[in-house]
C-alpha cells in the first residue's frame, strides 16, 4: 500500500462540489475564501468553487453598486 501525503479536500460551501488537490496545486488555485459582513455586522467565511466564486462576486458588485447609490443620496439629500 502507497500513501501519497500534500492533499486537501476542498468543498465548496455553496454547492457541495468536492476535489481532492495537491496542497498549492493549480486546480484549487480559483477557490475563493470570501469575507463578508451580515447586515448585523456578523462576519461570516466561505469557501466557494470557482463556478460559485464567480456568482458570487457578480452578485457582491451589484450590492456595491446599490451601496454607493444609497450613501450618494444621502449626501445629495444634506446639500439640499
Amino acid at each position: 500500500m502507497s500513501r501519497t501525503t500534500g492533499f486537501s479536500r476542498y468543498v465548496c460551501d455553496r454547492c457541495g462540489t468536492t476535489v481532492h488537490a495537491p496542497d498549492g496545486g493549480q486546480e484549487v488555485q480559483a477557490w475563493q475564501e470570501v469575507k463578508r459582513v451580515t447586515a448585523s455586522g456578523t462576519g461570516i467565511t466561505r469557501l466557494l468553487c470557482p463556478a460559485c466564486a464567480k456568482a458570487y462576486y457578480d452578485l457582491a458588485q451589484g450590492q456595491d453598486t446599490g451601496f454607493t447609490a444609497f450613501m450618494e443620496a444621502g449626501r445629495k439629500r444634506e446639500e439640499q
